[in-house]
């Protein structure tokens, strides 16, 4: 066995390969961990001269680290999901990147399975794999950090793909993905993956269990122990929770299986060990299994002293089964706490290993009875999130690029209609209700509120009248191409653009990124400008030479945004043309045309007219070329090239003649457009 974090057993299972989907299930969920601390792990990148992995180093700042994250999914997308239970869900900060969130319980019991599924490529070779794994962790800093928590992972590849966990693995997949609506590109990407591997034989000794069952009851836990033909000669148990009662039926048929059954006494961390033993369990569930015979135990020494190496303070949170006889040993790591629900109700999976070198985990018998018991509370299920007049899980997902709200998923049974509010209680969108099912697609009741809440929060109110009780609930609103979502970035400085069209390397591009960030605040208005100038200055550069300098960093843009067109990259051009990034070219125009705020202790360089015009004309060639002339961006361009054409800025002659001034602006115009397009076209060839 191996004592690391999960987040450590994560990055090395990820080292040296690019993740090109992501799926991950969890009971709890802490969204802001999430996206901060684990999907930075998935962000490797490929050196395109060395083709070395490396990860880009992100700031220690939250806000600007944020920043940092969603631009490189925009550069680099990555499919990713997420399932979780609402009744545990915690969100102290809103979730802000593109990434589908799906809220998900059963009635009778929760959303309890922790599954990852990566699906890896070669930077060389293009080869793909499948890395899955499960165990105890949520997404949660506790479940990847500090608890004690147990996982084991796989990776299905062109040389070990064995047909059984191919198979019981793409079975789990399928069950979330029919709760998500049937469509989910990520879960699609990570079972077409495991669908091209070529199947090598099955691998009797490794097992996959996964409870939920899409048209029959769950699969018991206690069904597939039996099933395996599992050692029945001891029983050791590791679990964190336990059943609301020791004399338990399920319990205790799964109990009488074995000869002798050793539970691990969960003690509370912070207790005194040698004087007052503080015990994480009803003293009437301790009591009633004690006397059902079950030995309660420590850890085995050695495991133990591993445990507790660093002096850190760790709250138990793994569940181990392990069964043996004096032959050999079957261990069982998972999700799967000691309970009924668990057993029966909830959706859970884990790893069955077979004939395993792993020995006894647990130690001596407890010496004397604990001080102290903690009152546990029961597991929460399904079932108490609609209690207590709330609303069903609406899982919506707004989309800046089309402006609708869809929700995503299999069903969602209702009678009547419901409101979306933001915190304010202002009506953003209703869902309305038709033969007792809520209708897919929300009617949008005030764009402008709607996004102008989205760009701060991700979560809503939503509220719905049932014979005059009103039900409520906070929904989680998932969003879809947010490269259209307006920055909270000020505009870059107009050379910065440049820059990064000439394909300044993603870490450069990360470092200005924060650099910009830190300025602003990410909410101070930014006043565009230089502060390494002696006062205000403008340069007089000669018109052509201008043009050379703007025209190589578009040049590289448009041959960028033409593969992309020839690849069908609608998300690469959907980002420079529509998106309202500082990089996109919504960011040039506002970088261009932003007019310096007045501050004595800044001193500004202005943007030359020459270079300003320039600029303009090279994205009207870009929208032109692969945009469209209706839209939001084109009409401000227009604008701003009309006022700087007559506004007496812009000097291209050598007297004041408007004619002639106008005459050499068409034309100038008109050979800009027809000489871009064929150097384009032929640089292309």
């Amino acid at each position: 066995m191996n004592y690391v974090t999960i987040s450590e057993l994560v990055a090395e299972q990820l080292q040296g390969h690019i993740v090109s989907a992501a799926f991950f299930s969890t009971f709890s969920f802490e969204p802001d961990f999430f996206e901060l601390e684990i999907m930075p792990l998935l962000l490797a990148q490929r050196d395109s001269k060395t083709d070395n992995i490396y990860q880009p180093a992100l700031s220690t700042n939250d806000a600007i680290r944020w920043q940092q994250i969603e631009r490189l999914l925009a550069s680099q997308p990555i499919p990713t999901a997420v399932i979780y239970d609402p009744s545990v869900y915690r969100c102290e900060r809103s979730p802000r990147l593109e990434i589908v969130y799906h809220g998900y319980s059963t009635p009778l019991g929760c959303q309890h399975a922790k599954l990852i599924a990566f699906v890896l490529e070669d930077p060389i070779t293009n080869v793909q794999e499948v890395i899955f794994g499960t165990g105890s962790f949520n997404l949660t800093r506790a479940g990847w950090w500090d608890n004690i928590e147990c996982g084991h992972f796989v990776t299905l590849s062109a040389s070990w793909a064995p047909k059984n966990l191919c198979d019981q693995i793409t079975k789990a997949l399928k069950y979330y993905l029919v709760q998500m609506g049937g469509e989910n590109e990520a879960i699609n990407k990570v079972i077409q993956v495991i669908g091209q591997l070529t199947k090598t034989k099955v691998e009797d000794d490794l097992q996959f269990y996964f409870s939920g069952q899409l048209e029959q009851a769950n699969y018991s836990f206690v069904d597939f122990i039996a099933a395996e033909k599992c050692p029945t000669e001891q029983l050791e148990v590791i679990s964190p929770y336990f059943a609301e009662s020791g004399d338990n039926a399920v319990l205790s048929k799964f109990m009488n299986t074995y000869d002798k059954t050793r539970i691990l006494l969960p003690i509370d961390p912070y207790s005194d060990k040698l004087n007052d033993v503080k015990a994480n369990i009803e003293a009437s569930v301790y009591q009633q299994l004690k006397y059902a015979g079950v030995d309660w135990c420590q850890w085995q020494p050695t495991i133990e002293k591993k445990l507790t190496s660093d002096s850190s303070l760790r709250s138990l949170h793994a569940k181990v089964y392990r069964m043996s006889d004096k032959g050999h040993s079957n261990v069982f790591i998972g999700s799967v706490n000691f309970s009924f629900k668990a057993f029966e109700h909830n959706i859970e999976a884990g790893f069955l290993i077979k004939k395993n070198n792993i020995g006894q985990l647990l130690g001596a018998s407890i010496s004397c009875e604990p001080a102290i018991f903690n009152e546990v509370e029961p597991e929460l299920h399904g079932g108490d999130v609609f209690a207590d007049k709330c609303l069903p899980m609406l899982n919506p997902m707004y989309c800046w690029k089309e402006q609708t709200l869809t929700l995503h998923n299999h069903q969602v049974k209702w009678l009547h209609s419901i409101i979306l509010n933001n915190d304010s209680e202002l009506p953003l969108a209703k869902i309305q209700a038709n033969n007792g099912q809520l209708s897919l697609q929300a009617e949008i009741l005030d764009i402008k509120a709607l996004e102008s809440h989205l760009k701060n929060s991700a979560m809503v109110l939503a509220h719905s009248l049932v014979e005059q009780e009103r039900y409520v609930s906070e929904q989680l609103i998932s969003q879809r191409n947010i490269c259209m979502r307006p920055s909270p970035f000020p505009p870059l400085r107009l050379a910065d653009l440049l820059d990064i069209f000439r394909d300044m390397n993603q870490q450069q591009l990360l470092s200005l990124t924060e650099r910009y960030a830190q300025v602003s605040e990410l909410a101070i208005a930014y006043c565009s400008g230089d502060d390494s100038g002696v006062g205000a200055k403008i340069e007089a550069r000669n018109f052509f030479s201008a043009f050379s300098e703007v025209n190589s960093a578009f040049f590289n843009l448009n041959r960028k945004l033409l593969q992309a067109k020839n690849d069908k990259d609608e998300r690469t051009i959907d980002y420079y043309l529509l998106g309202k990034q500082a990089d996109s070219l919504y960011g040039v125009l506002n970088a261009v045309t932003s007019s310096p705020m007045e501050d004595s202790k800044k001193e500004i360089v202005l943007i030359e007219p020459v270079i300003r015009y320039l600029t303009l004309l090279s994205i009207q060639d870009s929208i032109q070329r692969f945009g469209t002339t209706n839209g939001e961006l084109f009409e401000k361009l227009s604008t701003a090239i009309s006022e700087l054409e007559s506004g007496g800025e812009l000097v291209v002659t050598d007297n004041n003649d408007t004619e002639l001034h106008n005459r050499f602006l068409a034309w100038f115009k008109y050979e800009f457009f027809s000489t871009t397009d064929d150097v384009l076209v032929g640089e292309d060839q």
